[in-house]
């Protein structure tokens, strides 16, 4: 039986992909510097940001880029995805181990979260760009979670990784974790069939979480409740 959930957070948990679009252009802007595409820019969405950043800015200052960037995204908010609240209760209420790994650098994790109503509380780890060896979708980001959760005796087996983009996949599949897609970002249905994720392994989005846990047998149903 599953013991252990961990979360992406970028259109996993929290809409963000368009509003830091906008922040990357407002800062280009600023520095007078071309603004990439949407498109350009989703290519390498989900990446570590430092490398992101060298990859929309190839003859440009990073750092110069990255003091700016932390100026114009201070007044930004990311709305949660509907249902993320009740899904994150439903594991919590079962006494699931919660966890969140992104590529997102750690500082700007932890301020998109005080900017929701997530609880910090509920989760063993909150691991961003900082708090690992190896990013995503280099499988060897989940070494220190399995370290973390060691001492809770969750083996592998019984974690599941919920995430919206193929880097996710790739390392949780990479590690032999279980994955669940959630199609709330902007890899679809189609993409990740391509890479060899099963239709079955994918929902709308984290809302449809808990039914399809139980739907697919790693949660037991509670007396009287739906699904």
């Amino acid at each position: 039986m599953l013991k252990a959930v961990i979360f992406d957070f970028d259109d996993t948990l929290v809409r963000s992909g368009e509003v830091s679009y906008r922040n990357h252009c407002k800062t280009a802007a600023y520095l007078g510097w071309p603004k990439p595409s949407f498109s350009m820019f989703l290519k390498y969405w989900g990446k570590p940001w430092h490398a992101m950043i060298l990859s929309l800015f190839p003859h440009y200052d990073v750092n110069k880029f990255i003091a700016a960037y932390n100026k114009v995204r201070l007044d930004s908010r990311y709305p949660l995805i509907p249902g993320a609240l009740d899904a994150l209760n439903f594991l919590h209420e079962r006494h699931m181990e919660l966890g969140i790994l992104s590529n997102k650098p750690t500082d700007q994790l932890m301020q998109r979260i005080g900017h929701t109503a997530l609880s910090p509380k509920i989760f063993s780890f909150i691991f961003g760009e900082q708090s690992t060896k190896y990013k995503k979708p280099d499988s060897r980001v989940f070494d220190e979670v399995l370290f973390e959760w060691r001492k809770h005796y969750i083996k592998k087996s019984e974690i599941l990784y919920v995430g919206d983009l193929t880097v996710d996949y790739f390392a949780a599949r990479g590690m032999g974790i279980d994955f669940c897609a959630v199609l709330s970002g902007y890899h679809s249905a189609q993409k990740f069939r391509k890479e060899g994720l099963d239709s079955e392994h994918m929902i709308p989005s984290v809302q449809f979480l808990p039914e399809w846990l139980v739907e697919h047998g790693y949660i037991k149903k509670v007396h009287g409740e739906g699904y």
